[in-house]
C-alpha cells in the first residue's frame, strides 16, 4: 500500500510547478493532492480531507477534485492535531472515511462496527433456555399371571392347523412369554406375581384363592432365569380359583418400593373373570360372584399413581356365564370384564377390544410383546421445570413431537405433562416409540 502512495505521490508532482520536494512535509503546496486516505490517516503532513483524499493543510475545497462550487467546510480538515481520523476532533469514526468501494484506498470503518449502536452479540437463546438429553427410564414391570386351573385344563387350536394336535393354553403362555421376557430383562427390571400361588387347591374352598402376599419373583435387571424358574412347567396341571385382586395387590406392595426415577408398569394375563372377592359372606361368594374390587385397584394405580396395566387375554369366552355352581363368577362376560380392565388401566386398545384378545399361539406373543412396549417408561423425569410450559420441545431421533393435553397415549403421537408441576412428560405412540428404540429424547426447556 505504501509504494501505491509513492507512485500516486510521484505523478502528481510531476504535474506542479512548485520547486520543492513533494515529499518534504516543510515545502507542501497548499492544495496539493495526494492518494486517498489509508484507514482515515495520510503521511508527511497530509490531512485526511471530508471527501477521503490526503491533501495539504489549507487545501480547502480549493483541493476538492469533484469541483464542488460550494465550498462546503465540511469537506475540508482542521489543523487541530488532537482530531482523530477524519478531522474530528471527538474521534468519532462515524464521521471518517466511507466504504464506497470506488475509493482506491479501500474500505474504512463503517458505522455497522460502531460498538456504542451495534447491539450486544447474543446466542439467539435467552438466558434461562436449557437443552435436556434424557435416557429412556428403566421400568419395573410386573406380570401379574393368571394360574388357574383352566389354564391347563383348557386347550386351543394353537396354530390355526386343525392337523395338529390342540395344546393347552398355559402350554402356549409360558413358552411366548419366557421368549418376551428374554427380549427386555436386560434394560428393564421384570418381575413375576401369580395368582393364585402354587399352594391352591382345586377343592371348592378357600383353599383354591390362596395367594402370596408378594411376586414370586421381585422386579429385576436380568431376570428371565428367575422368572422361568417360578413359572410352572408348560405341561403342568395347575390348580385354584381366579383371585385377580389379591394378584394385584401383592403386585403393587413391591412396586411402591421401586426407585422414584424409575418407571413401574404391569401387564395382567388371564383367561376369565375374577373371583375370591375379600368380601365373600360364604364359600359359593368366593366362587361364583364377580370380584368388582379389580377394576377400583387398577384404576387407581393408573390415575393415582401413574402406574399402568395392559391387559392381555387368552382364549376368553365372548358370553355371558350362566349360574351354576361351577367355580365362575355368574351371568358374567369376561371379555367385557377385561375391557373394563383395559380402560380403567390406561393402556386400553383402539378399536372395539381395548384389551389384547389373542386367539392362538402366534397372536399371544405378538400382543405379549406390544403389552410390554405400551407400558414400558416413557415417561420422563425433568432436571428442571419449565418457566413456560407451553414453550417446551420433545425431539426423538430428529423428530419433534407436539405437546398435547388431552392427548390418549393408546391412539395417539405426541406427548403430555403428567403433574401439576410440569417436571414430568410422558411420550405417546411413535414418541414412545422412538424413545425405546433409540434409547433416549432431547427436551428443550424455555428456548426460543
Amino acid at each position: 500500500m505504501s509504494i501505491r502512495l509513492l507512485s500516486s505521490i510521484s505523478l502528481l508532482s510531476l504535474a506542479c510547478t512548485n520547486d520543492s520536494d513533494p515529499l518534504d512535509s516543510a515545502g507542501i503546496n497548499p492544495g496539493f493532492i495526494s492518494g486517498a486516505c489509508i484507514q482515515g490517516q495520510c503521511f508527511d503532513g497530509l490531512v485526511c480531507q471530508g471527501n477521503n483524499l490526503c491533501m495539504s493543510p489549507g487545501g480547502g475545497s480549493g483541493g476538492d477534485p469533484s469541483g464542488d462550487p460550494s465550498g462546503d467546510p465540511t469537506d475540508g480538515s482542521t489543523s487541530d492535531t488532537s482530531a482523530g481520523p477524519g478531522g474530528d476532533p471527538s474521534g468519532d469514526p462515524t464521521s471518517g472515511p466511507t466504504s464506497d468501494p470506488t475509493v482506491t484506498g479501500g474500505p474504512g470503518p463503517t458505522s455497522d462496527s460502531d460498538p456504542t449502536t451495534d447491539p450486544p452479540m447474543t446466542t439467539g437463546e435467552p438466558g434461562n433456555c436449557k437443552n435436556l438429553q434424557l435416557d429412556a427410564p428403566t421400568t419395573n414391570l410386573i406380570f401379574v399371571l393368571d394360574r388357574s386351573g383352566s389354564f391347563s385344563v383348557g386347550t386351543w387350536d394353537h396354530d390355526g392347523n386343525p392337523g395338529t394336535p390342540a395344546v393347552s393354553k398355559w402350554s402356549s403362555l409360558h413358552k411366548t412369554l419366557t421368549a418376551v421376557i428374554g427380549k427386555y430383562q436386560a434394560q428393564h427390571k421384570l418381575g413375576l406375581m401369580m395368582f393364585p400361588s402354587s399352594a391352591a387347591t382345586a377343592d371348592y374352598s378357600e383353599g383354591a384363592c390362596v395367594t402370596n402376599g408378594s411376586p414370586e419373583v421381585a422386579p429385576a435387571l436380568n431376570s428371565a432365569a428367575a422368572i422361568g424358574a417360578a413359572l410352572p412347567a408348560a405341561n403342568a396341571t395347575l390348580k385354584g380359583a381366579t383371585p385377580m385382586a389379591r394378584g394385584f395387590d401383592g403386585a403393587l406392595s413391591s412396586l411402591d418400593s421401586a426407585p422414584a426415577n424409575e418407571a413401574r408398569a404391569m401387564v395382567l394375563i388371564g383367561d376369565g373373570s375374577p373371583n375370591c372377592s375379600d368380601s365373600a359372606p360364604n364359600v359359593e361368594g368366593l366362587f361364583e360372584v364377580l370380584d368388582t374390587s379389580v377394576h377400583a385397584i387398577v384404576g387407581a394405580a393408573w390415575s393415582n399413581d401413574q402406574i399402568p396395566t395392559a391387559v392381555v387375554g387368552v382364549g376368553l369366552l365372548d358370553s355371558y356365564s350362566q349360574a351354576l355352581k361351577d367355580g365362575n363368577p355368574d351371568n358374567t362376560n369376561p371379555v367385557v370384564e377385561f375391557n373394563t380392565l383395559a380402560e380403567a388401566g390406561g393402556r386400553p386398545r383402539a378399536g372395539a377390544a381395548k384389551f389384547y384378545d389373542a386367539s392362538d399361539e402366534s397372536e399371544l406373543g405378538a400382543y405379549l410383546d406390544e403389552a410390554v412396549r405400551v407400558t414400558l417408561g416413557c415417561e420422563l423425569i425433568l432436571d428442571d421445570t419449565p418457566a413456560d410450559p407451553t414453550a417446551t420441545r420433545v425431539t426423538v431421533d430428529g423428530t419433534n413431537y407436539a405437546y398435547s393435553p388431552n392427548l390418549n397415549c393408546s391412539t395417539g403421537d405426541g406427548w403430555v405433562y403428567t403433574d401439576g408441576s410440569n417436571s414430568r412428560v410422558r411420550l405417546c405412540g411413535a414418541a414412545c416409540e422412538g424413545l425405546l428404540s433409540s434409547g433416549s429424547a432431547q427436551v428443550d426447556l424455555d428456548c426460543p
